[in-house]
């Protein structure tokens, strides 16, 4: 009796089992398939149109064809190679803006550079820098012209201070990047009364404008919004080799130019960005810190005063001080090294405005002392509070001297402030006649 109790038993649990699955609940259910989220884009291209000295770079042939009815001060290059014109692409190695030789003074150029934006607006920068101002070689005319030997530095040229440039948006009867329609978009010549100018002083030389700068053409601080998409949108670029005056037009003057430039090379960076407008209403060009192997350096010498004349420098005798810097910035971030020195005494670095007592208005940039093989060593990151040069600095054209001087013979041994109290020339290092530029971005200058 026990044995088939127990065998009922399992079967009726197996049947509530069975129960259980075999139930059923009223449902629905609806369905929605291929869900995507595509993300857009923003794809700048840009085209350039190169003049020069009468000439226009045909885009195409790419050579030089006379843009009549100007005239051209250079028939000889009617039909040679040409750069810095092609249609719209993303931009390469190849593509050059400026891609000159043999420009002598008086010569003068421009470029008319065209942005176009696919699909989204966007704010837009340009960023340029310059990475070579050589001196390249030394001939006899540079050298009576006060230039001296050249050095290894590939800072030590005159070139960008002498070629001067003024750029515009060249967008006809309109303010900004908004298009009109206007024939007179693109067509090389500046507005004075439609065309804003993009640089604050209107014209400079290439050492300011084109050293180490960010330029806005629209972010949220322009007023004019950002580039609508599918629009072209054009900006004038005018050089000159020697004096650029902007009045009602642009005009050059080689008188500017002297011989100190001769054999000199200047090369220079010019990068568009685009960053998207939507749910980014806030956006500031601002200033795009240089990658590290654009770091600066100048030799700092043991020269030999010469009055009325180039000074002698010596520099094969291991008395120097190398000082690197990484450029313009909010502070003057450098590093100086040096060799060769009075044992066991202080220096200061200092920047020397013309003229004599230095305060012109010079800066105090740091200090440090030698060790008792007279070499040196230090650093530092102060906010200088001026671009380097800086007016009334008698060399304000060409830029600014840097020395390594006693501090004892610095304001007294005050090394916060200048000027000059004593004269031992012999004692100091000095900037070569290789002058630098540099821009304090929080500066008011």
């Amino acid at each position: 009796m026990k044995r088939i109790l127990l065998s009922l038993g399992m079967i009726v649990f197996i049947g509530a089992v069975v129960a259980g699955a075999t139930g059923a609940f009223f449902s629905d259910t609806e369905t929605s398939t291929g869900n995507t989220f595509a993300a857009g884009e923003i794809d700048l291209t840009v085209d350039s149109t190169a003049h020069y000295a009468g000439l226009i770079c045909d885009s195409t042939t790419h050579l030089w064809v006379d843009d009549n009815p100007t005239g051209t001060t250079r028939p000889d290059l009617i039909g040679q190679p040409c750069s810095g014109s092609w249609t719209l692409t993303d931009l390469g190695v190849s593509n050059k803006f400026f891609d000159l030789a043999d420009i002598k003074p008086g010569d003068e150029g421009e470029n008319t550079i065209s942005l176009h934006i696919d699909s989204n607006p966007a704010w837009a920068c340009v960023d340029v820098n310059i990475t070579k101002n050589d001196d390249v070689s030394s001939v006899e005319p540079e050298l009576e012209a006060g230039d001296v030997t050249n050095t290894d530095s590939i800072f030590d040229g005159e070139l960008a201070q002498n070629l001067k440039f003024a750029a515009w948006l060249d967008q006809g009867a309109t303010l900004g990047f908004q298009g009109s329609n206007d024939p007179t978009e693109g067509d090389n010549i500046w507005q004075q009364a439609s065309e804003p100018l993009l640089f604050s002083n209107q014209s400079g030389p290439a050492s300011d404008v084109l050293g180490g700068k960010t330029y806005k053409l629209a972010d949220s601080t322009t007023g004019s919004g950002p580039i609508p998409a599918g629009q072209t949108n054009y900006i004038g670029l005018a050089w000159c080799a020697g004096t650029q005056t902007v009045g009602s037009t642009i005009t050059c003057d080689g008188a500017g130019m002297g011989n100190i430039a001769q054999t000199d090379s200047m090369v220079a960076d010019i990068a568009f960005r685009v960053e998207q407008s939507r749910n980014n209403s806030n956006f500031v060009c601002g200033n795009v810190l240089p990658e590290p192997d654009t770091t600066h350096s100048l030799r700092l010498e043991n020269e030999t005063e010469v009055t009325g004349g180039p000074w002698i420098v010596h520099s094969s005798d291991q008395i120097y001080a190398d000082l690197a810097w990484t450029g313009d910035g909010l502070t003057f971030n450098y590093t100086l090294n040096g060799i060769g020195l009075a044992p066991s005494t202080a220096y200061s670095l200092i920047y020397y405005a013309d003229g004599w007592p230095g305060n012109n208005p010079g800066a105090f940039i740091g200090s440090g002392t030698s060790n008792g093989s007279g070499n040196i060593s230090f650093s530092g990151t102060p906010n200088l509070g001026i671009d380097l040069p800086t007016s009334p600095d008698g060399n304000l054209s060409v830029g600014a001297k840097i020395w390594l001087v006693r501090s004892s013979d610095y304001n007294g041994g005050s090394p916060t402030t200048g000027p000059m109290t004593a004269w031992n020339p012999s004692q100091y290092l000095f900037e070569g006649n290789v002058y630098i530029h540099y821009d304090d971005t929080n500066s008011p200058s």
